[in-house]
């Protein structure tokens, strides 16, 4: 069988009518292949949705019983995890408004159920505020105060995190109640030095402010074209930076697939882009992507603006996407030659000059200074035992390997990549000069 089964997986969770309801093509896969799938599904996101699917489609007898029994297990226990959440998150809320702070919801709950239908078949694992500049330090003491610390901050983006939180925990535990979450507040959502690509997001701002209600719970959340917005902006920040989790483009797909015709909806969208080309080419990235894998329908604004994208990207859609998707990414999901840094070839589109290009290109491709401070931390850290000193160099290995392999990766589709783009720029050629003959023929 040519497909993989993750790869089947996202096809039976296609929005399309057509092939979507039909599970045969889960059929043929061994008991093996369904026991490995079990880790994907859940780094994935994907897990509970594809539970949903089978149930919905009564085709859970295609799946082994330890499978399901796991699936199962991972609901039950999201279930008690997103009340459990829906707690803290309330609790939290309620101080910010008695601290006076400003704040908006960002995805996670405000997601439902326009991105998701039900908060459960979603796994949770922090609470994400817009706040404005003066509200941030009283947020972060209300923070504080509800016994969270701080972890790390970017220019825009501070994260807090119970003490108790250490390691990620283990894929079948994460879905529990008592694994750790996180807090983010954020000031803006676009960090144009982390990843040189200049972007001027669109305001996003607690001035503009739904109300959102869910399970009770009411909140400010953004307004239904910013939320869309929000959502490509966060799913592209992740693939530039090598990685994105599949279920954010099904999120995106099941919202196309219910708004793809909403034409006011969609002149809002283009109303807050306005006339920046590169977020509107950045929308029809990801709801191609969206499209590619999980058939979502796009709307006519978004078909409309795919004439003009650009041909490299165009290349990198159709040639290294679906490669990319479904490969191991991650330095702890280990794969020799991993496909992983395949999405610089769609990193350098968007970066301004060649001198930006090739400065980015070496410090992902060899982040040398990067090895060389984490050894000299491992090294002058005597508080670290020398069990942990072990487990820090193994790990440090394992992720120097795994950038020398994927460089290499990259490094030998640099060939096929210019071929491509020759080919396609001599093509163009050809039927312009084809369309300046007809012309003077006529």
């Amino acid at each position: 069988m040519s497909r993989t089964l993750p790869e089947a997986i996202v096809d039976f969770l296609s929005f399309s009518e057509t092939t979507s309801d039909h599970p045969n093509q889960l059929n043929g896969f061994s008991r093996r292949e369904w026991s490995h799938v079990i880790v994907w599904l859940d780094d994935a996101g994907l897990a509970l949705y594809f539970l949903q699917k089978l149930k919905r489609t009564k085709a859970t007898e295609i799946v082994p019983t330890e499978v399901l029994s796991r699936l199962e297990h991972s609901l039950v226990a999201n279930q008690q995890r997103v009340a459990h959440m829906a707690r803290q998150f309330s609790s939290l809320n309620q101080q910010f408004d008695k601290a006076g702070v400003r704040y908006l919801v960002v995805k996670g709950l405000s997601l439902v159920p326009q991105f998701c239908p039900d908060a459960s078949l979603r796994h949770q694992s922090d609470f994400d505020y817009l706040v404005n500049h003066h509200s941030l330090p009283a947020a972060q003491r209300v923070l504080q105060d509800a016994g969270y610390s701080r972890k790390n901050s970017l220019a825009n983006e501070f994260a807090y995190f119970m003490p108790s939180a250490g390691e990620p925990p283990p894929a079948d535990e994460q879905y529990e109640a008592h694994a750790p979450h996180a807090v983010e507040l954020r000031l803006a959502f676009w960090d144009s030095d982390f990843h040189g690509v200049p972007l001027a997001e669109p305001k996003f701002s607690v001035d503009n402010v739904r109300t959102h209600r869910w399970q009770g719970l009411t909140f400010p959340a953004l307004p239904e074209e910013d939320a869309f917005l929000l959502q490509v902006i966060h799913a592209f920040n992740h693939i530039l930076t090598g990685w994105v989790r599949m279920s954010w483009l099904y999120e995106i797909g099941y919202f196309l697939n219910q708004r793809a015709t909403d034409i006011s909806l969609w002149e809002g969208v283009q109303g807050r882009i306005g006339g920046d080309w590169q977020l509107r080419e950045m929308v029809v990235v990801i709801a191609e992507l969206a499209a590619k894998f999980f058939r979502a329908p796009l709307p006519c604004t978004f078909r409309s603006w795919a004439r003009d994208l650009r041909p490299t990207v165009r290349i990198w859609i159709e040639n290294y996407a679906r490669t990319w998707m479904f490969g191991k990414n991650q330095p702890d999901q280990f794969s020799l030659f991993s496909a992983a840094k395949l999405v610089l070839f769609l990193h350098q589109q968007y970066l301004p000059d060649t001198r930006a290009r090739r400065h980015r290109i070496r410090i992902r491709l060899f982040p040398w200074e990067r090895f060389s401070q984490r050894a000299t931390s491992i090294t002058t850290k005597s508080s670290t035992n020398t069990g942990g000193r072990k487990r820090q160099i193994k790990r440090m290995l394992i992720r120097l390997l795994f950038h020398v392999t994927t460089g290499l990766r990259y490094l030998w589709e640099v060939a096929r990549w210019r071929r491509l783009n020759k080919a396609v720029a001599c093509l163009a050629q050809s039927s312009h000069h084809d369309s300046v003959r007809d012309l003077v023929q006529g």
